[in-house]
């Protein structure tokens, strides 16, 4: 089935919400499709195609953005939380080079290993964990958005549209200010998952502007067992607003799919504003 106003196909995978079942957490959701007369309906999920060379295509549905980037913030967070259970946090392996028996230099080389593993682990759960909610920040503010920051020292009051949001505003600024005022919610300063993003965005920001004078000291709080609820923060902070959004009333089909909300956006349509190319069976004309 195509869209006239999509280039994108989709495919009808079942008539209502009732019994979807999901197959990857990184997909980008359906859609309920209803008559307004009750006449019929259907959930539809998008497909994207990609040419691998003039003979051969790949068909797949289309990921979530969100998706992806948290998933791969979780996967290299769990990759990490396995050495630091197994090799860090166990009294049978031995980390300090004073108590160290045998051949030092290759006991600290194995060690070595695990730390420069476990620390790559970690900052790609960090770096992604904070790329999933600039990505979340971003598409969460509408076309013709005005944010009006207070007045700065010289008394002017700077005004952002969302292309200047984007680029020049911090993630602090937008989850603090621009996203409470588009899902109407509380101050997020009270929410518990506050301090771990804002120690989120100071580790990743120390990964991405790294200073000669920090060398690798800020490694060391990748050590501490709350840098793994630092990371996993992404959730929480998602599920703030998608609360607020769903107590108003309102959906979108940018957000991912979250643990605890699994419902599914719906829109009402007209026959006439699709196209059938095809079926499950027959394939695609």
């Amino acid at each position: 089935m195509k869209s006239p106003n999509k280039s994108k196909s989709s495919l009808v995978v079942g008539l209502t919400p009732e019994g979807y079942k999901i197959p990857d957490l990184r997909m980008t959701k359906p859609t309920f499709r209803f008559a307004k007369d009750s006449s019929g309906s259907m959930l539809i999920q998008d497909i994207d195609t990609v040419e691998l060379n003039r003979s051969r295509k790949i068909s797949y549905f289309v990921p979530n953005n969100i998706g992806m980037l948290m998933s791969v913030s979780t996967k290299a967070s769990s990759r990490a939380k396995a050495i630091f259970d197994r090799k860090f946090k166990s009294s049978s392996y031995e980390l300090d080079i004073t108590k160290l028996t045998g051949n030092k230099k290759d006991a600290i080389s194995a060690i070595s290993q695990d730390v420069y593993d476990y620390i790559e682990e970690i900052q790609s759960a960090i770096v992604f964990a904070y790329t999933a909610l600039e990505a979340f920040a971003n598409l969460s503010i509408p076309h013709g958005h005005i944010y009006q920051a207070k007045k700065n020292s010289k008394g002017i009051i700077e005004s952002y549209d969302k292309v200047a949001i984007e680029r020049w505003l911090s993630l602090k600024t937008k989850i603090k200010y621009i996203l409470p005022e588009l899902y109407e919610t509380k101050a997020v300063e009270k929410q518990k998952w506050w301090g771990h993003f804002v120690t989120l965005e100071e580790y990743r920001n120390e990964i991405i502007h790294q200073k000669s004078i920090d060398a690798t000291e800020f490694y060391k709080a990748y050590f501490k067992d709350s840098i793994f609820n630092i990371i996993n923060c992404i959730e929480p902070v998602i599920s703030f607003f998608y609360v607020a959004h769903q107590a108003n009333g309102k959906t979108n089909e940018v957000w991912p799919w979250l643990k605890d909300h699994v419902d599914i956006p719906s829109v009402e349509f007209q026959q006439n504003q699709f196209e059938v190319t095809g079926n499950v069976h027959q394939g695609f004309k």
